[in-house]
């Protein structure tokens, strides 16, 4: 039976200062049910977006490009070549995970030595940081928790086209960025650059049906991935990557708060659990399309002329 590959950072080096870390988404009258919405709190005062929590009806009704893509992933992880399939998904998380390790060393005033993906979906972010248990605890915690957030904003935006072109675009982009500047090995540059490349390409030229179905895929994957790549950490503490023994993420975070790796795995497995949860019924809308959707309620409904004539 094939298990997803352990994620895994290295040990910190104090006297050097520098820590390597590992890996790791459309009778009676109906009354429109209350909902609540307004505008996004995420954008600037002239967007048109809002924010919105459907009711399991209107998930089932109005999200079939979810139930796609979770569906497809349900085939692919039942089907003989479907490891083969969702392989890129998982490269896709491992490079978020290193990354965000990464992104959090800048953010204290380190620097990024490389960054390398593996075959077997693991993979390494080299970086230099001030010496501390503060900040050996916040790029060891960065891979899962970044991974798990970024998931779930994916799947906030799956119902908008624009949503989705930005952010394949972007995503490409940024991917393209770390292939230049920071991917070292030749596995992640041969494999990642072309992906990268591809995402631009689809973001850019794809048909707003089909980037739907591809970015809302791609967001339940990474969601699935952020999920299931923390169960390893219950029963291994560590795992050799990259030709080296290196200790988990949890295990280091055992090491410099005291607490044990169980704890902080089941914490990053709440937060995966949540934030895909409020990336499902949490959604970003253009006004536009709500007032379309709205307009075509109040349509179907029983006092309206052609809905009378219809029913008689």
């Amino acid at each position: 039976m094939d298990q997803q590959p352990a994620h895994w950072p290295s040990l910190a080096d104090a006297s050097s200062s520098r820590y390597t870390s590992g890996v790791e988404d459309h009778g009676e009258s109906i009354e429109p049910p209350v909902q609540a919405k307004g505008n996004c709190p995420w954008c600037c005062r002239f967007c048109s977006c809002t924010y919105r929590v459907p009711t399991l009806r209107e998930l089932y009704d109005r999200d079939k490009r979810l139930l796609r893509a979770i569906l497809a992933i349900v085939i692919f992880l039942n089907a003989p070549v479907g490891k083969y399939v969702l392989y890129p998904g998982m490269l896709f998380s491992t490079w978020i995970h290193e990354s965000f390790h990464g992104l959090a060393a800048l953010s204290i005033g380190g620097k990024i030595s490389w960054l390398n993906i593996y075959p077997d979906g693991s993979g390494l972010a080299n970086t230099l940081i001030p010496m501390g248990r503060f900040t050996r605890a916040w790029v060891a915690s960065a891979g899962y928790q970044g991974t798990a957030v970024v998931g779930g904003i994916m799947l906030m935006f799956r119902r908008t086209n624009l949503g989705a072109r930005i952010g394949t675009c972007g995503i490409g982009l940024a991917m393209l960025l770390t292939c230049v500047l920071f991917i070292r090995n030749t596995f992640g540059l041969i494999i990642m650059t072309p992906m990268a490349i591809s995402l631009v390409a689809a973001g850019w030229r794809l048909p707003a049906f089909w980037l739907g179905e591809l970015y809302a895929l791609l967001a339940a994957t990474t969601c699935l991935n952020a999920i299931t790549s923390i169960r390893v950490l219950y029963f291994v503490s560590e795992a050799t990557i990259g030709g080296v023994v290196r200790s988990s993420d949890a295990t280091t975070m055992q090491d410099v708060t005291k607490i044990h790796s169980w704890v902080w795995a089941s914490a990053w497995m709440v937060l995966a659990f949540w934030m895909t949860s409020m990336g499902v019924f949490v959604t970003f809308e253009t006004q536009e399309k709500v007032a379309a959707r709205e307009a075509l309620e109040d349509f179907r409904g029983e006092d309206h002329p052609l809905a009378l004539t219809e029913m008689a």
